[in-house]
């Protein structure tokens, strides 16, 4: 073996090992593009709960757990931290008791440490009067940015560095001078400049350790940086084939990410190994919800229904063996299409163009379905986790009983800011895969809100209530635009709702 590389290359190496033994636990990264945080709705045993995770922006870090019981039935709540799947994670350490809320007794928090990267899970324990139980929740641990040293700590650290070098230099050579001298006698021009010999020798010392101290940092710094962009969300290339065919795979420039495969791992969600939104922008008139197919070389393909020519930004949403979710972003000009009806699984929407001014609680289907959008008459504020209630209602009205199962769940929302800063996939459980629920939850799949499995049997028929909801929490200010898809009879619909954030 060649002990004489390169440092780059052995530096290389190392930082590779990392990205591996990261990625070997981990699964793919960073979920939802710009809505970090965690929403989750469901049930612990008896107890109804609505929990939040506020996912934080660097690793190790910490994060805020809130959750809020539906009633003043529990008494305490505990949580803990571990990884989703694999070695180590059916062991739990020790679980931090939840503080109740002063003002609003329903409500519980607590913070826990996420120190590694990946797929983990926050284990919420409760008890109550109707004794104990436990909901796993699914967490995508991986940081967005580095946190830049502020200038004034720098300074001073630097100082006072400096200052313990200048005071170990001096101690050095008073030591080397004066530590044989006995009391009173006088210092020799010799001991002076064995003095001055050892200060010499001290500060090359001392400037070898800042030296290998800043090239330490520096090095920990590029390949914390480099393991960040390994999880960011890698970007799409797209191409479009025999005129009405979109083919998909990872831009070649994304080649941290691609060196390791992920997309030969990923798992089906929701019966499809990849949900494709392709939304007309700058309008976000226009939505197709579609399934593409993998392909022998890797790529996906999906033959595109008729649609109109414009720009289209592309949402890609696709999990990991181990839970963890990605979406993969890309934008694409296609000319007018046609192509064939939509089938199966895939279905679009169409809304007016979004305005500033856009403000909506209320939408009226070609069909004459008319769903409203149930919120409070105050004002939508950022970074506060809520409920979003909808109901269907049938042409005259009344509440839709004829709503079914669409791909296992009661109903899909796709949430996305005006800038596309913000896109998230959600369901009645929250922002929380399907697939990453199933892997962490404790309790059997029907248990979990407004998951139904009956559409993957296509002989099942189970009605769905026209009642629909869905935790989320918008993650900064500005103005979204919501889809909500949802089956009604044998046909998919797509509502929409406009809404400013503050």
């Amino acid at each position: 073996m060649d002990n004489h590389q390169p440092s780059h290359k052995i530096e290389r190496r190392r930082l590779a090992m990392l990205a591996v033994a990261v990625l070997l636990f981990a699964g793919p990264a960073d979920a939802h593009v710009g809505s970090p945080n965690v929403f989750y709705e469901g049930d612990a045993g008896p107890y109804h709960l609505f929990v939040t995770v506020n996912v934080p922006a660097v690793i190790p870090g910490v994060a805020d757990v809130q959750i809020r019981a539906d009633s003043g039935d529990v008494r305490q709540v505990t949580t803990a931290v571990t990884r989703l799947a694999g070695a180590g994670s059916q062991y739990a350490p020790v679980p931090d008791v939840a503080t109740r809320s002063a003002i609003d007794p329903h409500l519980f928090t607590s913070s826990l440490w996420l120190m590694e990267y990946g797929s983990m899970r926050v284990l919420i324990n409760v008890a109550g009067a109707h004794g104990a139980a436990q909901m796993s929740v699914p967490v995508p641990s991986a940081a967005r940015k580095m946190l830049p040293m502020p200038r004034a700590l720098g300074a001073l650290l630097l100082t006072l560095a400096l200052a313990l070098a200048i005071g170990a230099i001096s101690i050095v050579g008073a030591a080397a001078r004066e530590s044989r001298l006995a009391p009173g006698a006088p210092v020799t021009p010799e001991l002076k400049r064995r003095g001055w010999r050892a200060m010499a020798i001290m500060s090359v010392i001392a400037a070898a350790i800042f030296y290998f101290a800043f090239a330490w940092w520096n090095s920990d710094a590029q390949s914390y940086a480099a393991i960040t962009k390994i999880f960011q969300p890698p970007k799409l290339a797209l191409t479009l084939t025999d005129s009405n065919h979109l083919a998909l795979r990872p831009s070649p420039k994304d080649q941290d990410w691609l060196q390791f495969k992920v997309m030969d791992s990923i798992v089906p969600d929701h019966g499809h190994l990849m949900h494709l939104f392709l939304v007309r922008t700058p309008a976000l008139d226009r939505i197709w919800h579609l399934h593409p197919a993998r392909q022998p070389d890797g790529s996906f393909v999906v033959a595109l229904p008729s649609l109109e020519a414009g720009r289209y930004t592309v949402f890609a949403d696709i999990v990991g063996q181990s839970g963890f979710p990605w979406t993969l972003v890309g934008s694409i000009d296609l000319p007018a299409i046609s192509g064939a009806p939509l089938s199966g699984d895939n279905s679009g929407g169409h809304a007016p163009a979004l305005a500033s001014s856009s403000d909506s609680t209320v939408d009226v289907l070609d069909d004459g379905t008319r769903v409203v959008w149930h919120r409070d008459p105050a004002a939508v504020r950022a970074d506060v986790p809520m409920i979003l209630r909808f109901e269907v209602q049938d042409q005259n009205g009344k509440p839709a009983n004829d709503l079914k199962p669409y791909m296992g769940m009661a109903a899909h929302a796709e949430i996305m800011s005006a800038d596309l800063q913000v896109f998230a996939h959600i369901h009645p459980s929250g922002s929380v895969p399907m697939a990453a629920l199933m892997m962490a939850s404790t309790n059997p799949a029907g248990s979990m809100p407004g998951m139904n499995m009956s559409d993957m049997n296509p002989n099942a028929a189970s009605a769905i209530s026209p009642q629909l909801s869905m935790p989320y929490g918008f993650p900064k200010p500005g103005h979204y635009r919501i889809f909500l898809q949802f089956k009604r009879a044998d046909k998919i619909e797509t509502a929409h709702f406009d809404t400013a954030v503050n």
